[in-house]
């Protein structure tokens, strides 16, 4: 009875595996952020090779920059950014992975937690790395939960996006947002906080730039209303403060800011196109 067990179970594992390769589903398969972000890690770690690591440019950061496209940006872009993480987490992992890409483009407007996630660095363990680099079925973004919910997501995807549209032409609803991100940011973290994170970070940049790898920072723009409360101004001071800009390139900010966005924060993806436009076009100066 075991022995058949054994058997059958092997059999499904093994016909899973063929009619995920065969598929080869393309939509988005994760059911919150932090699946997102798993799988975004799991994507790199098992998916992506050394040789095209090493004549990528990686762009690291928060959510915000997850909105770039790269597409948009050219040839040889990958987006290592998370949602509700920071630029640590794409460098944390870079680093741990051992890989060496052509260029870093570095989000600044977020500066989180130096604490990468149990479940990402889980994915680099011997156990993990292997089983699901010879099984893609067994990576988070196969399960068939993932894919039942990302395919229902996708077939609807025409209407998420007219009620996400519709929501943002909810001005009092959009101002309200503004009124308590703008309440939140006015009260930037402690001084001992910033640079326990920064010094962090430093060792981590450097780190790459010991290699050879260049380095370039940049800040996406936000809500006008949003541009420069306490915590913005503070981490704009920070980063030129262990990252000057006499060692280091920042691109600069739009002169402009008539970029439309969701809740203040995230560039719409009309906008985050027209964006990432400008942002190919300042990398090339």
């Amino acid at each position: 009875m075991i022995k058949k067990s054994i058997i059958i179970a092997i059999v499904l594992i093994a016909a899973y595996e063929t009619v995920v390769r065969l598929c080869n589903v393309k939509w988005d398969t994760s059911q919150n952020d932090k699946s997102a972000n798993i799988i975004s890690a799991q994507n790199f770690i098992y998916n992506r090779s050394n040789q095209q690591t090493a004549v990528d440019t990686l762009i690291i950061g928060s959510s915000m920059s997850r909105k770039l496209v790269t597409e948009a940006l050219g040839k040889n872009y990958y987006n290592l950014a998370f949602n509700g993480w920071s630029a640590y987490d794409g460098l944390e992992l870079l680093k741990l992975t051992k890989r060496k890409p052509a260029c870093l483009l570095i989000e600044t407007n977020v500066v989180g937690n130096q604490s990468l996630s149990e479940a990402v660095s889980g994915s680099l363990s011997p156990v993990s790395f292997y089983s699901n680099k010879i099984f893609t079925s067994f990576q988070l973004q196969n399960q068939p939960v993932g894919l039942v919910v990302g395919g229902i997501k996708e077939a609807l995807k025409a209407k998420i996006e007219a009620m996400k549209l519709q929501k943002r032409q909810d001005t009092g609803l959009y101002n309200m947002n503004i009124a308590n991100e703008k309440k939140v940011q006015q009260n930037p973290l402690h001084d001992s906080v910033y640079n326990n994170r920064f010094t962090v970070l430093k060792t981590l940049v450097e780190g790459f730039k010991k290699q050879g790898i260049p380095v370039l920072f940049f800040e996406l723009p936000v809500d006008a209303a949003l541009m420069n409360t306490a915590t913005a101004e503070k981490n704009r001071a920070y980063f030129r403060k262990y990252f000057p800009e006499s060692e280091y390139k920042y691109i600069a900010m739009p002169n402009e800011n008539n970029y439309i966005y969701s809740d203040g924060i995230h560039l719409s993806i009309a906008s985050a196109a027209e964006y990432s436009q400008y942002l190919k076009d300042k990398i090339k100066q």
